[in-house]
């Protein structure tokens, strides 16, 4: 089967998911149509036709793709165009982020050729899967790309394709939402470089004075703005902060294996 055209979606506020996309995507074609959303989720998409293929990836929050994205992917319409999911998770588990990312796709007219869940540093920090995707990650990823590619290139037809298992459950386990309201503080070593407020996808990251978060209802807790600080001046903080980092190390202690991207074609 041809493909006429190949897009990419990524929701990423700290690269990682967008690495992983990019990496499939570039075993295809050096010609890619770009939806990135991670600072807008109002962009508007074409429907996918039958002869195009949609690569798209989503971090994993709490077993779930952020729900911030999800009425963005409910509302993507195709007539079975080839599809490949992806999810990138902090090396705790995906659990039902996979799952969900591909029914709703296939309820929106995609055929599935095949998915996959893949590692990234974790939002909390460097300390739980720090580095990853690694050179063997992006490795296993193109390899998988190329899996993807040959089994299109195998087939006449959309309708040869058979429904892939994926992992999960139905009803997905309740979605991670930010109603915990916590956010970053800015220390006194902040030199208002503004680095922050380029990355937050919430766009709550005050353009005049950096320090100051507009609306704290609405962090959802990515720590794109902790890690790409050069100064380390934004940690996350307030009432909550102990009972972070008591989960945090939690997740150090259960995420301390390494795990390994899990692939289904």
């Amino acid at each position: 089967m041809k493909l006429n055209k190949i897009s990419t979606i990524y929701f990423s506020p700290t690269n990682t998911t967008k690495t992983i996309v990019e990496t499939i995507a570039n075993v295809f074609s050096s010609e890619i149509n770009t939806y990135d959303i991670t600072f807008d989720r109002t962009k508007k998409v074409e429907n996918f036709k039958e002869d195009e293929l949609l690569i798209i990836g989503m971090p994993v929050y709490g077993g779930r793709i952020p729900y911030l994205v999800q009425e963005f992917v409910k509302n993507l319409k195709a007539n079975n165009t080839l599809c490949i999911p992806v999810v990138v998770y902090g090396n705790r588990d995906y659990e039902d982020a996979l799952l969900e990312l591909s029914d709703y796709l296939e309820e929106g007219g995609f055929k599935i050729v095949s998915a996959g869940a893949f590692i990234g540093e974790h939002s909390f920090g460097a300390e739980i899967a720090g580095g990853r995707p690694n050179d063997d990650d992006l490795n296993i990823a193109k390899d998988f790309a190329l899996k993807s590619k040959q089994k299109i290139q195998n087939i006449n037809s959309v309708n040869d394709f058979e429904k892939i298992n994926i992992p999960g459950n139905r009803p997905y386990k309740e979605s991670a939402s930010a109603t915990i309201e916590w956010e970053p503080e800015t220390l006194d070593n902040c030199n208002d470089c503004g680095s922050c407020k380029d990355v937050c996808p919430m766009g709550i990251i005050d353009k005049g004075n950096p320090k100051l978060i507009t609306d704290i209802s609405k962090c959802i807790h990515c720590c794109a703005c902790v890690k790409v600080c050069p100064q380390n001046a934004k940690v996350m903080t307030s009432e909550m902060y102990n009972k972070f980092k008591e989960f945090k190390g939690f997740l150090m202690l259960t995420c301390s294996e390494q795990k390994q991207p899990e692939l289904f074609m």
